[in-house]
């Protein structure tokens, strides 16, 4: 920090109630933070230097619950819910303390990442109903006031995250467990859920990206370098100097082809984690395909061709998330107008010679699934996938409707894993 940013972050702290943990927060990452890639940096060493209060939490916690019975999660997320709306931090404090007491499974005996203790708490409180419930607004509100809204309760959420995982990093660390995040070994990161990776999980994932491609580069080059099926004629010909004898088979010859490549990546909710590691391999893999288009969407739809490759490495959900046109509605994802979107504004994208990849978790919110939009783009394409990074035993629960959407797929691909998703590519790729 230059002397000049410290000045700033002094002024900065003069503007807001002192005694406010989060507003203190909010003013030093204002006046110090130039770089999406240094939050992370920013709120370990914020934690390190401010650490929340625990005494008035573990206080109310005590008066609220005589700790005689678990909380029932409809309760706690209510609670939660109710917290967040209300901007009060030592109830939203109280609530995750609660779930992770409960539900963590910490005791010191229990053996088991920071990543698993922290998926038993996400699983009981399923953050993504309470995002629904932040989102869901006056029904009067102007559009700029929703989309306000709907960015502040994603930073709600992305707060919540990181409180539970210091939650969770401190209960292992007072009962002897893990106190430190070990970075995943190679082989463990091909298996490791992306949709449900911590932190320094995520950045282990990004670094695997590359080599991934570079291996299944190799794997295409192999299947394209083989030999081809076998032609009777020829061999019969052939046999006909050795008195019909085949001594030498003759096989056909290989004529692979690069299939042009249209994706179509849904990045709402937490489908937005996994989009940006899809994009970043299909375009570190251009060359195995005569061309990549990328278009990106929630409510809206925007193509991210150019950008995507200028990026290096994997991109930033926040850069995808920030396209103008991205959001039209109320944020959440609307397969039927993105999809009737792209086939009206793009009308040649889709042609006989191209793969049409679908990347999402065909979740509706309550809409009419995009059946007759899917259809089409079948029909106008080679062939059509869909890659669902949900887990398969999450297909068609809730407002899932996967298996609607496959009858006009050629087929579907579960790809909650870099194993998974590396091995879907390559079979796309040929």
């Amino acid at each position: 920090m230059s002397t000049g940013e410290t000045i700033d972050a002094v002024t900065a702290l003069a503007a807001v109630d002192a005694s406010r943990r989060d507003l203190v927060r909010a003013a030093l990452r204002a006046a110090l933070v130039k770089d999406d890639a240094h939050d992370d940096a920013f709120d370990r060493l914020f934690e390190l230097f401010f650490p929340a209060p625990r005494v008035g939490r573990q206080e109310a916690a005590a008066e609220r619950t005589d700790g005689s019975r678990r909380p029932e999660a409809a309760d706690l997320r209510d609670q939660l819910t109710e917290a967040l709306r209300q901007g009060d931090d030592d109830s939203v404090g109280v609530a995750l303390e609660d779930a992770v007491e409960h539900w963590a499974g910490i005791d010191g005996a229990t053996p088991g990442s920071e990543r698993h203790h922290l998926q038993r708490v996400l699983r009981r409180l399923e953050l993504g109903r309470v995002l629904q419930e932040l989102m869901r607004g006056s029904p009067d509100r102007t559009e700029l006031e929703r989309q306000l809204g709907n960015a502040q309760a994603h930073a709600q959420l992305e707060e919540v995250l990181r409180i539970l995982e210091q939650l969770v990093r401190e209960r292992l660390h007072d009962t002897g467990g893990h106190d430190a995040a070990p970075r995943p070994h190679a082989q463990e990161l091909q298996d490791l859920p992306v949709m449900h990776a911590a932190p320094h999980e995520l950045a282990a994932l990004r670094s695997a990206v590359r080599p991934l491609a570079r291996h299944i580069a190799t794997r295409l080059g192999r299947r394209r370098r083989g030999r081809g099926r076998l032609d009777m004629r020829r061999t019969i010909r052939d046999s006909m100097s050795s008195g019909g004898v085949p001594h030498t088979p003759r096989m056909r010859r290989r004529h692979p082809s690069k299939p042009d490549l249209v994706v179509l990546c849904d990045v709402s909710g937490s489908v937005a984690q996994f989009a940006p590691f899809t994009l970043s391999l299909l375009h570190a893999l251009h060359e195995e395909f005569r061309r990549v288009r990328s278009w990106v969407f929630i409510d809206g739809i925007v193509e991210v061709t150019d950008f995507l490759q200028a990026a290096p490495g994997v991109v930033d959900v926040h850069h995808l998330l920030g396209r103008r046109g991205l959001v039209a509605g109320d944020g959440r994802s609307d397969y039927g107008r993105a999809f009737a979107e792209h086939l009206r504004r793009w009308p040649d994208a889709v042609t006989g010679k191209t793969t049409v990849l679908v990347i999402g978790d065909a979740r509706t919110h309550d809409r009419l699934p995009a059946l007759a939009e899917t259809k089409e783009l079948h029909r106008l394409s080679r062939r059509l996938y869909w890659f669902n990074p949900e887990p398969r035993h999450q297909w068609d629960t809730g407002d899932s409707s996967l298996s609607l959407y496959a009858a006009h797929a050629t087929r579907v691909f579960e790809v909650s894993t870099l194993r998974q998703l590396g091995d879907a590519v390559t079979h796309i790729a040929t």
